[in-house]
């Protein structure tokens, strides 16, 4: 017969374990904890070292057997990826081995080795607010659920990508509601910037291995496929380099190397549209790797812009800068505008002033600035009164330079498509090599490219009025290397062909 102390101990462990099993059946919400719906298998464990000594009989103290040990470890490498936790009861990670196995991939296809965590984002907050900057290049926010930042949170994130982070952005299973949080965040923390589609000649698609076409997984009605399309990725730029990128279809469970299963069979609650599979997802997450691991000094480079100032008494009229404000990125790189007009001052004896003015297209505004420049990434939209006025305003004398960032095709498409509606009588030609401005200042014989450093063609083009050049494009980038560090995948000249050009370009129009 059990004695009333046993009894009642046995009677106490009892109401325990029914308590845990009632706090296990409760739903998560209840208990302030996350809602996990593991997709993906867990990631895999990393080799375990031990250490063996050898076996001696007792010796005499303070005799310390000898001990012999296996090869060390290796050191850990450079962090270069963080998965976010985020928001309050997401499930941030339903993936646990997605970039664990990325990595993986990078080490030994790329031979880049690189290391992740789990960052929380308040960490990212109280560092911030402590001014503290995250040195990590790349933050991943993936999941299936919607979702909202708090102020603090979207500062934080802000912050990060200006001094020249990357945020990458995951729909786990393509989940539409997550797309559009993930939007929505971005645009209340760059309310005038925009988060546009990719285009096809963006070198996140070929940094290592050209795509472009892509294998895709999807369920419709419980029916299982696979589809072929162009890659999908949406970007917002800052600077000269992409800092924001959401892939809206499933690449996490392609990283783990399995086809995501129909969502009712592991997340009930989990919406489903297209997957990439396995091979591509791991690839595509190559390309990413590898772009945001090329771009991270420009990224660095251009989260300070350096301006260049001179004494204000001056004997004659400075040349004033004006840069053409517009809808399509309009100044990505201004510490490159302010290299040009440093160049401008040390080599020639041009006076030159260094308040850059940024205007408006219209008349009132840009009828004081005989020189305009224009730059940028996507399509101007200009108004019908913008584009009239840009008319006048070159009919009456003005000059305007256009220069193609980075040289990607978007932007040439929408230059060559706004000049046949400035000049419809006209198209752009190719400038002569024995054209006067090639001999303006200096004489240009031959350019080079930045990538490679052998000779190329100048291929600046023009309108002409009356045998006066008054439009002068650039289709191929020869502004963003004067800083001496530029897009490594763009497409341009060296420094010293920019700096000639750039000079040539001023001086032609205020020669003529």
């Amino acid at each position: 017969m059990l004695s009333p102390m046993i009894r009642q101990a046995s009677r106490t462990e009892w109401y325990v374990a029914l308590l845990l099993l009632l706090l296990l059946a409760m739903p998560a919400t209840l208990l302030g904890q996350r809602r996990v719906g593991t997709i993906g298998p867990p990631p895999r464990k990393n080799p375990q070292r031990q250490t063996s000594a050898e076996g001696f009989p007792p010796l005499p103290l303070p005799v310390t057997p000898l001990r012999r040990s296996e090869p060390k470890a290796e050191p850990a490498p450079p962090l270069f990826m963080a998965k976010l936790i985020y928001g309050k009861d997401q499930d941030y990670m339903p993936n646990p081995g997605d970039v664990d196995n990325l990595m993986r991939h990078a080490r030994y296809e790329l031979g880049l080795w690189y290391g992740w965590k789990v960052l929380d984002l308040e960490e990212l907050v109280t560092a911030h607010q402590a001014g503290k900057h995250s040195k990590l290049p790349m933050l991943y926010l993936t999941g299936y659920q919607p979702f909202t930042l708090s102020d603090s949170q979207r500062d934080a994130l802000r912050q990060y990508l200006l001094d020249g982070g990357t945020l990458l952005g995951d729909a786990t299973l393509g989940s539409p509601a997550f797309t559009t949080s993930f939007r929505a965040e971005v645009r209340k923390m760059f309310p005038d910037r925009a988060l546009d589609i990719l285009q096809v000649d963006h070198p996140i698609f070929r940094a290592y291995r050209a795509y472009t076409n892509v294998h895709y997984f999807d369920v419709d009605e419980g029916i299982e496929f696979q589809t072929q399309g162009p890659p999908e990725l949406l970007g917002m730029n800052i600077g000269t380099r992409t800092a924001v990128i959401l892939s809206p279809h499933d690449m996490s469970c392609g990283w783990d190397e399995f086809i995501a299963p129909s969502s009712k069979q592991r997340v009930a609650e989990a919406p489903r549209d297209k997957a990439l599979i396995p091979g591509d997802a791991i690839r595509f997450g190559l390309n990413i790797v590898s772009y945001v691991a090329a771009l991270r000094e420009v990224g660095s480079v251009e989260a300070v812009t350096r301006e260049v100032s001179a004494p204000t008494n001056r004997a004659r009229q400075a040349f004033s800068l004006a840069q053409l404000r517009h809808q399509g990125d309009w100044n990505p790189d201004p510490n490159s505008t302010f290299q040009w007009l440093r160049h401008l001052a040390q080599d020639s004896s041009l006076s030159v002033g260094f308040q850059l003015k940024y205007v408006d297209a219209e008349e009132p505004k840009i009828a004081d600035h005989p020189f305009l420049f224009m730059t940028g990434f996507r399509n101007p939209r200009f108004g019908v009164e913008q584009k009239t006025a840009l008319q006048r305003h070159i009919a009456a004398g003005g000059f305007l330079f256009i220069n193609n960032c980075s040289g990607y095709r978007e932007f040439d498409q929408h230059v060559r498509a706004l000049i046949g509606e400035l000049f419809p009588d006209q198209q752009l030609t190719t400038i002569p090599p024995e054209h006067a401005l090639y001999r303006s200042f200096f004489e240009i014989g031959e350019v080079r490219d930045r990538r490679s450093g052998a000779a190329r063609p100048v291929d600046l083009e023009g309108i002409s009025i009356r045998d006066r050049l008054v439009v002068v494009y650039s289709k191929n980038d020869m502004l963003t290397h004067l800083k001496q560090v530029s897009d490594p995948f763009g497409n341009g000249f060296d420094a010293d062909s920019c700096r000639q050009l750039s000079v040539n370009v001023v001086a032609y129009a205020l020669q003529h």
